[in-house]
């Protein structure tokens, strides 16, 4: 009978140890991010980076220091934070993404197709000016202690959201309906 109690007491220890490290944990997007639009038009290359007005969190689980599972993914970002440093360019660009009736762009994680040692492949419901659309993202990822970092790029069209490209000086230049989005972001586990 004790050694009956011994080994429940052993295996219930090691369920609990077992249990803790593979724990799903609650992770906000915190310390250096950077989302970035990337276009073109009739005269330049163009970008619109945020660095501010962006937001997020997460269920994510870590085996081993690696990521085994994202059960939900959110993030969140102002339109009026991205900014080009040209003022007239960022005023038409708030225009053409319709930020006073739709003042946020949004992702939500919908299903999780991959996940490898360095790389997740997603699918998740992207909101740009009250359209959305499934897109599926692939990003690398590295684990730094408490801390996921993901990086990324994917490519979109104004058209695809039901958005015209923007144009100035009465039509003369002309933004190209290709956008590149490119992300930097950084999850840390909540306390």
């Amino acid at each position: 009978m004790k050694r009956f109690k011994k080994i429940t007491t052993l295996v219930f220890a090691i369920l609990l140890s077992a249990g803790a490290s593979f724990a799903q944990q609650s992770y906000s997007l915190s310390g250096p991010v950077e989302m970035k639009v990337s276009g073109t038009s009739t005269i330049h290359d163009w970008d619109m980076v945020a660095e501010n007005g962006v937001s997020g969190q997460g269920q994510m689980t870590l085996e081993n220091g690696k990521l085994s599972k994202i059960n939900s993914l959110s993030i969140t970002m102002n339109v009026e934070s991205l900014k080009s440093g040209k003022s007239a360019m960022d005023k038409n660009a708030y225009a053409a993404l319709n930020a006073d009736k739709h003042p946020k762009i949004t992702f939500q994680l919908t299903e999780v197709i991959s996940i490898s040692a360095a790389e997740v492949k997603a699918k998740g419901k992207m909101t740009i000016a009250g359209n959305s659309q499934t897109v599926t993202l692939t990003a690398t990822y590295q684990i730094s202690g408490n801390q996921i970092k993901f990086n990324g790029k994917h490519d979109i069209t104004f058209s695809q959201f039901s958005l015209e490209a923007p144009t100035a000086v009465f039509g003369t230049i002309k933004t190209g309906d290709e956008l590149t989005l490119s992300f930097q972001t950084t999850f840390s586990q909540k306390n």
